[in-house]
């Protein structure tokens, strides 16, 4: 009895192995593009503002930047930050004279530039003339997109916005 061996059939590439590889390739390319927008709807969801209201009242946010120019207010910010993972934000309100403006009711938040996920509300509290602190609990490094608005009462309200870069 000897061992006949059979010679192996050479691969033949077939139409059906075309179609196979193709329905493949279109497959993965299909299943990433649905990870990447997942992912995108994910992480930011698109409008953050309502950008048409915002051009129709185009004309009211003018005149509202007029009036606070008007005011002459300035903010100045600082940061300290204690071991934890927190923060005290300190925000200095004077007036064209550069003096300390007294008693105003003073309101923030405090975000990511990308996404409303890790938004937080500060309170402020007048601990010096002119002086507002905020304590923020936990606050990564990265960029932060801080905005305040100030009322003083008989006074236009101040706003003001900026991008801080933490460590």
């Amino acid at each position: 009895m000897t061992d006949a061996i059979v010679p192996a059939k050479p691969f033949r590439l077939t139409g059906w192995h075309v179609l196979a590889m193709f329905g493949a390739l279109f497959g993965v390319m299909l299943a990433v593009n649905i990870l990447f927008v997942f992912l995108a709807l994910k992480t930011f969801s698109g409008e953050t503002d309502h950008a048409y209201i915002n051009g129709l009242k185009f004309n009211e946010t003018l005149a509202a930047h007029a009036r606070q120019t008007e005011l002459g207010w300035t903010m100045s910010l600082g940061l300290e930050r204690p071991t934890g993972g927190g923060a005290v934000l300190e925000a200095r309100l004077t007036d064209r004279n550069n003096q300390p403006l007294r008693g105003a009711l003073l309101q923030g938040t405090i975000g990511r530039t990308t996404g409303a996920k890790e938004d937080q509300k500060l309170t402020f509290s007048e601990t010096a003339p002119g002086v507002y602190r905020a304590v923020i609990d936990q606050i990564r490094p990265g960029r932060w997109k801080f905005s305040a608005s100030a009322k003083l009462e008989g006074a236009p309200q101040f706003s003001t916005e900026t991008t801080l870069s933490l460590r």
